[in-house]
């Protein structure tokens, strides 16, 4: 599967990794993954690395994604999520993601992995 995660329990972090081409139900099933996961908990920040990424979500899609996130938010917490990109386009969308991102959600956008985790190191936001 292009999506995967893993839980750092003992740094509190989330560690999402999208390569080559997603799907929206590789998407879907890779949230329900992790909100299911044992090791999973609430406030986790997240480090999503979309840098080996050949497509992005549409509209439409993303619109799904948060719509999604919305409806878990009390399972998700209060969090900062980081996100890596290498290409224009996915910028873009992680910062359209951003402004749509529900209230308890601090989103960043990143060229650079280790910004990107000085960020979410921190602290919560």
């Amino acid at each position: 599967m292009p999506i995967h995660y893993k839980i750092d329990s003992e740094h509190g972090l989330l560690f999402v990794v999208a390569e080559g081409e997603s799907t929206q139900a590789e998407r879907m099933a890779a949230m329900q993954g992790w909100l299911r996961d044992p090791d999973f908990r609430p406030g986790l920040q997240t480090l999503a690395d979309f840098s080996q990424a050949t497509n992005v979500p549409t509209l439409s899609e993303l619109e799904e994604i948060v719509e999604h996130i919305r409806r878990h938010v009390n399972v998700i917490g209060q969090k900062k999520i980081a996100i890596v990109t290498s290409r224009p386009v996915t910028f873009g969308v992680a910062r359209q993601f951003g402004a749509l991102a529900p209230g308890p959600m601090t989103v960043q956008v990143f060229k650079d992995r280790d910004a990107a985790l000085a960020w979410l190191a921190e602290g919560p936001a």
